[in-house]
């Protein structure tokens, strides 16, 4: 179809159409970057919360390695005793 066909065909309508959403591309824009900042956001909610799970094990994890490297630490001192006691013995 050429353009003066096309042309032809819409004759009738008004090009400049007093009725037209003016808001339109406005509205579209405010959309887009409103689906933008969702995704951020979202981004960043994700990105948060890994950082706060990750500190959170860290934090737990590191407590109990302390406890276990106490108890190691003592078991190991107990041990030392105890040969040094052995060693005197004979």
């Amino acid at each position: 179809m050429s353009w003066v066909q096309v042309v032809a065909n819409r004759s009738n309508e008004d090009i400049f159409d007093e009725d037209a959403d003016e808001m339109y591309p406005v509205q579209k824009e405010w959309n887009n970057t409103m689906r933008k900042r969702l995704k951020e956001g979202y981004r960043d909610g994700v990105e948060a919360g890994k950082e706060l799970a990750l500190q959170e094990g860290f934090n737990q994890g590191y407590r109990q390695g302390a406890e276990l490297m106490v108890a190691c630490g003592q078991f190991r001192g107990t041990l030392k005793l105890g040969k040094k006691e052995m060693a005197e013995r004979k």
